[in-house]
């Protein structure tokens, strides 16, 4: 059977260019990300997902299932990505590897469907593979794929893709099973990460180009055809825009604390910022060095920036417009990038990141179609230019390959990750706090404080570091600079569990059981299924004699994470005492 499938292939040219560009690319990207095999989880975002979160700990069972259906933490409503992590939990358990390893899988699985789709869309293969291969090897995509907590991105990504393949059989077919199947998909997606919402504006634009189901779209006169045209195929788009109008109202629903912790950027700022973010993606594109996880948002405005990048967004819009009907790639692939770009772009701020790669995971796929299909248009006249093609794709692949690489491997562990950082940006408070964690943990304090303290002197206004500052004073024995810190940490962040949890905890350590039952209380109204807050309030109550409020909190701790063995200590110990 192998040898006959082996014999059609050798017969078929068009079968075997399939098969050998294929392999190329599968094992390109594959050996370039296999490092991540060794690679450990990070402090920043990963605990939230899997290592410190009970319900990802507790694997793939119905009661965690049904919990991710209703989750709204890490300020998402994302139940496909609970169960992706659940998933590997219940096959890797917490070896980072295999955590590391599913995301290459996906992003493998999402370059094959991105050349599926474009060679099906456009029938241009040669052009859809390098497309499919800048999108699996540049190094802007190594955050979305090396990052676990970043797990959402690659998963997204898979049912986006399949959701536009499922499109384009429908239009291309007319076949309704395939429009409902790219409409499943679409809610796949959006259960995976918010950011896809702009779906329903990608199918419209390629409506024009490459499905040409427009083809009159800008002739000098609008015709009644053209106008019932584009009725049918808005109409056609509107289940897409109501599920992507759902989604927006609960994303905005699961954020509304992450915009309320984040400090007031100056409006200014927030309005310029946008458009010097489509530039540096831009930049970062042509030359992706430096970069880092983190960027911070640049609290003030930069007028020289803003007009820089006027000088470089305008232009393109122009061109791309002015080329709407003779080189319509130009076209759909600039508002591709600009319209997919649009819900992280930073009109509304969450977080402290001015700007990050990860957010270019899909847009960037407009940038590639551009210089895919406008390099050869403008080498038509030339003499030798399939060799001339042949051998800068080649080149520019390779170089791509090896920056990759590079860039892969700062992503070991979280030193070598913040170190990277905070040599490639300044003022970065974010990388100085989690680098400090990380000293932290193998228990150098003092380079930890100096870096918590950096961090401050940045951003006055980091509950973060002054929680970690609070942790340090309190395992040196400094409880009351260990107060000051947490309640600095609250008073900047109140919204953050952990720290009331923290205070809580130093005040029952101090004897100070009416603080400690205060504070308990108030991380759990935050954060209703903190099961070690739960079982501490627990311990607290008994102590004055609330052994049935005790009790309750035992058993919800163990509901919600059967395996949480101190709720079940602790109440086999409060039924014991009860029976005497």
């Amino acid at each position: 059977m192998i040898d006959k499938n082996m014999g059609k292939i050798i017969k078929n040219p068009t079968l075997l260019r399939a098969v050998i560009v294929y392999s190329i690319i599968i094992l390109a990207t594959l050996s370039v990300y296999l490092p991540v095999k060794d690679y450990d989880f990070t402090n920043y975002d990963d605990d939230m997902y899997v290592f410190h979160n009970p319900r990802v700990l507790g694997g793939l069972t119905f009661k965690n299932i049904l919990w991710s259906l209703t989750a709204i933490e890490a300020a998402n409503w994302h139940p496909l990505t609970w169960i992706s992590h659940m998933t590997d939990i219940q096959i890797f358990g917490l070896n980072a590897g295999g955590h590391h390893l599913t995301s290459v899988g996906f992003h493998i699985l999402n370059t094959v469907l991105l050349l599926v789709l474009l060679s099906t869309m456009t029938r241009e293969f040669w052009k859809s593979s390098f497309v499919a291969a800048l999108f699996a090897l540049h190094p802007l995509h190594v955050e979305s794929v090396a990052w676990i907590a970043e797990r959402k991105d690659v998963l997204s990504t898979f049912f986006c893709f399949l959701a536009l393949l499922s499109y384009t059989h429908y239009c291309q077919k007319k076949n309704r099973q395939q429009y409902l199947l790219s409409l499943l998909f679409f809610i796949c997606a959006l259960m995976t990460k918010p950011m896809v919402v702009t779906l329903p504006f990608v199918f419209l634009i390629l409506d024009y180009w490459p499905l040409k189901r427009f083809p009159e779209v800008f002739s000098n006169k609008i015709t009644v055809q053209f106008k019932w045209v584009l009725g049918h195929l808005l109409v056609e788009k509107i289940p897409f825009l109501m599920l992507s109008f759902l989604s927006c109202l609960i994303t905005l629903v699961a954020q509304h604390r992450a915009f309320n912790s984040i400090e007031a950027y100056p409006l200014i700022s927030r309005i310029t910022n946008p458009l010097i973010s489509y530039t540096e993606y831009l930049a970062k594109m042509v030359c992706p060095f430096p970069l880092a996880v983190l960027y911070p948002h640049p609290r003030m405005f930069f007028l020289w920036k803003f007009i820089a990048s006027l000088f470089v967004i305008l232009p393109i819009f122009y061109l791309s417009i002015r080329k709407l009907r003779r080189r319509p790639w130009l076209t759909v692939g600039w508002f591709w990038y600009i319209g997919t770009l649009v819900p992280v772009i930073g009109l509304v701020q969450v977080g402290y990141q001015g700007y990050a790669d990860r957010y270019t995971y899909i847009p960037l796929i407009g940038l590639f179609i551009m210089i895919s299909w406008q390099l050869p248009e403008m080498a038509q006249s030339w003499r030798h230019k399939t060799i001339v093609l042949s051998v800068s794709a080649v080149g520019t692949l390779s170089v791509l390959w090896l920056l990759t690489s590079f860039q892969i491997r700062h992503w070991e562990n979280n030193i070598t990750l913040f170190e990277h950082a905070l040599k490639s940006t300044s003022e970065n408070f974010v990388a100085h706090n989690n680098l400090g964690v990380s000293l932290a943990e193998k228990g150098n304090y003092n380079e930890a404080i100096v870096h918590y303290r950096e961090a401050i002197r940045i951003f006055p206004g980091y509950g973060d570091a002054y929680h970690n500052l609070g942790f340090i004073a309190n395992k040196q024995g400094h409880f009351q600079e260990a107060i000051f810190h947490y309640q600095n940490a609250i008073a900047y962040n109140p919204n953050s569990a952990q720290s009331y949890y923290s205070l809580a905890s130093l005040y029952f350590e101090l004897k100070q059981n009416g603080n400690a039952i205060i504070y308990y209380a108030k991380a759990l109204k935050i954060r209703p299924d903190y099961v070690e807050a739960m079982n501490n309030l627990g311990i607290s109550l008994v102590l004055i004699g609330k052994s049935d409020e005790a009790l309750a909190l035992f058993k919800e701790a163990i509901r919600i994470n059967p395996d949480f063995v101190d709720a079940r200590i602790n109440m086999a110990k409060l039924l014991s005492e009860k029976k005497e």
